[in-house]
């Protein structure tokens, strides 16, 4: 390898380590700064920390959007135990199964999605939109699907779920997926896109 390209295999490399600490760093200050990284609507909350993470799995690979997971995961289970948002949360959100898992799977489904569609999509916003979807899919399905199977009687009694009109903690958490769901993809998709694509520019210039 002549000494040209090993300069430039090493300024990816250093410029990849600073992508995915700047990131890392982020998730981190979102996850404990109030009113950041999440909103709270009741026993629920609606998360921004996803897209740190989906900017870093279309811009890193699948393997980054994993780390940024971990980091992420590992962030929501301290908080749990430090400083969580409700006493529900504090329990729910210290099983790693449940904080730790969704997110690494979401970050790593982002990275896939957006190789797989950045084939044939160039500029790679259909790609990141895409790449955005998976995650917040991905991570809002285990999330909740884990609190369901691992504390379903018990979340629906600090919901009073029987008592309110979604009919049941199924439906309340059918619910409670279509609402952040959406609004994570959509929030998710805007933000991603055009950082997304900012870096890739600055990342071929190198």
């Amino acid at each position: 390898m002549s000494t040209a390209k090993k300069s430039k295999s090493a300024m990816q490399r250093n410029l990849m380590l600073a992508q995915l600490g700047v990131l890392s760093a982020l998730i981190i200050v979102m996850t404990f700064v109030p009113y950041i990284g999440y909103i709270s609507y009741g026993w629920l909350s609606i998360t921004l920390i996803h897209i740190p993470v989906i900017v870093g799995a279309c811009v890193l690979g699948w393997q980054g959007g994993a780390i940024l997971g971990g980091v992420w995961g590992l962030a929501c289970i301290v908080k749990a135990i430090l400083q969580p948002p409700t006493p529900l949360e504090g329990i729910l959100f210290r099983n790693p199964l449940i904080a730790l898992l969704p997110r690494v799977l979401a970050g790593a489904a982002a990275g896939l999605v957006f190789l797989l569609v950045s084939k044939k999509d160039k500029r790679g916003h259909i790609a990141t939109a895409l790449a955005a979807i998976a995650a917040c899919l991905c991570n809002t399905t285990f999330v909740m699907g884990g609190i369901y199977l691992f504390y379903g009687e018990k979340y629906g009694a600090q919901l009073n779920i029987n008592a309110i009109s979604f009919g049941g903690l199924t439906n309340y958490i059918l619910a409670a997926f279509g609402v952040n769901a959406v609004i994570e993809m959509a929030v998710g998709i805007a933000i991603a896109v055009p950082v997304v694509y900012a870096l890739r520019k600055v990342k071929t210039r190198i």
